[in-house]
């Protein structure tokens, strides 16, 4: 009982001084109230103008989200898409680039990409007052968009790919004033459509401090060497698919074999089913493998046709459009 009666005792004199203690601030507060409501006014003053000028002066990237790599981007009204493949950065020089991929109509058309009818204008957000910007054709259906001077505190660059064909479909010859006047509502509906727009973030990008302003030649060269070592690649995998379907050929002879052997033993049909839908796998089966070898035989000339270009390219011949200021 003794200890209960302590604990309480020193509870209260506890309370009583923190009780104290708020009196007296209290008390110091009402005397200096107006020094103290100016103190604190003049502290959230100074924490808004901090903020402010953060978010100013410190770069951040644009609240937009950077567009992915390898996204088709759709642009013009011919069903072209763009697709960006690289983007690089090197913070020390100043030096961006951007790699894309021009398709007409889908990925499997790249051959009859006319590059020259493939435009470029660009947006750099705190980029500089130095900053340029160019594009370079580097095949048929590749271009490089290359940066130079761009600040290392960049935000975003934003790039939108055009296309120069006139898609006739659109260009309407209005038989009237009402259908004219029709026809023109429908051109300003449609006139923020098929925009290519890509936004690179300063975040999204890779850094490298090997990349420089590099030629159009040294640009092409190194993407004719990636072309032959991606169908290098494809005809590996498809070498290796062949050996696969091989296997499984002799897989399902094996299977044919073994219910030849169980129809010499009983009277059912379902061994004779068995080996017909074997008969007919191996029969799909020879049909991927002739796909394959098409595969590796295509890709033996494009290999063929690219190392031309290369040859050609380090002659010092230039069959591509020259590079283009933005």
């Amino acid at each position: 009982m003794t200890i209960l009666y302590s604990f309480i005792d020193t509870a209260f004199n506890l309370f009583g001084k923190i009780s104290s203690k708020i009196d007296q601030f209290k008390n110091w507060f009402l005397e200096h109230q107006r020094r103290n409501l100016i103190a604190i006014f003049l502290s959230f003053v100074f924490v808004a103008m901090a903020t402010t000028v953060g978010v100013i002066i410190t770069p951040r990237p644009s609240n937009l989200p950077s567009t992915p790599l390898y996204t088709a981007v759709p642009f013009g009204t011919l069903n072209k898409s763009a697709t960006l493949t690289k983007s690089v950065f090197n913070e020390k020089n100043g030096v961006l680039e951007l790699h894309y991929t021009i398709y007409d109509g889908g990925e499997s058309n790249q051959s009859f990409v006319d590059i020259s009818k493939v435009y470029f204008t660009v947006i750099a957000d705190r980029g500089g007052q130095l900053v340029t910007a160019k594009s370079v054709p580097t095949s048929n259906n590749t271009v490089v968009v290359q940066f130079k001077n761009l600040s290392h505190n960049f935000n975003a660059v934003k790039v939108t790919a055009h296309d120069k064909d006139i898609n006739t479909a659109t260009v309407e010859a209005p038989s009237s004033v009402i259908a004219s006047s029709s026809s023109s509502n429908k051109s300003v509906a449609k006139s923020s459509q098929d925009l290519g727009l890509f936004i690179i973030n300063r975040d999204k990008v890779t850094h490298s401090n090997a990349i420089t302003t590099t030629s159009q030649k040294a640009l092409e060269l190194s993407e004719y060497q990636r072309k032959v070592s991606d169908e290098k690649k494809v005809i590996s995998k498809n070498m290796t698919a062949i050996e696969s379907y091989e296997k499984a050929i002799t897989q399902q002879n094996e299977t044919i074999k073994n219910y030849n052997k169980q129809l010499t033993e009983t009277t059912t049909n379902d061994s004779q089913t068995s080996i017909d839908k074997a008969r007919d796998t191996i029969k799909q089966i020879r049909d991927k493998i002739g796909d394959a070898q098409q595969n590796i035989i295509r890709g033996k000339t494009n290999i063929a046709e690219y190392q031309r270009t290369i040859t050609r390219v380090e002659s010092g011949t230039n069959v591509l459009p020259n590079p283009t200021e933005i």
